[in-house]
């Protein structure tokens, strides 16, 4: 009885540590989930992003870059304090503005948008 136990319990033990081992997640930023706009580095990969980048005036205290995701789409928003609005600078991944010319259009995006995390700088805009 003490064999088939033992057995029993180092089965179990097994069974444990191998579904832990293959059940953990690799946190490296290559993982799809991970990636911004299908690149890991979206400040230097997107050609747009890099240069309105280049443009700020004064460090990460004055600008951020914000990813967010609206209507299941990734949207980068460039935060710049000399910007006189906040609803014309969010753009697709491709570059592309999004058109918050319309208050409630704008009302929306702000609404039902998920932050996903401060890309670069500290965030000027709630």
């Amino acid at each position: 009885m003490k064999i088939y136990s033992a057995k029993i319990y180092n089965s179990l033990f097994l069974f444990i540590l191998a579904t832990f081992f293959f059940n953990c997640k690799n946190n490296d930023l290559t993982d799809e989930g991970n990636l911004v706009c299908g690149t890991a580095n979206p400040i230097e990969d997107l050609p747009w992003l890099n240069k309105q980048f280049k443009e700020f005036i004064g460090g990460k205290e004055t600008n951020a870059i914000v990813l967010y995701k609206f209507d299941e789409k990734q949207i980068i928003e460039v935060q710049n304090s000399l910007f006189s609005s906040t609803n014309q600078h969010q753009y697709f991944c491709n570059g592309e503005k999004l058109d918050l010319d319309d208050a409630n259009k704008f009302k929306e995006f702000k609404d039902n948008r998920q932050e996903i995390k401060v890309l670069y700088g500290t965030k000027l805009w709630y």
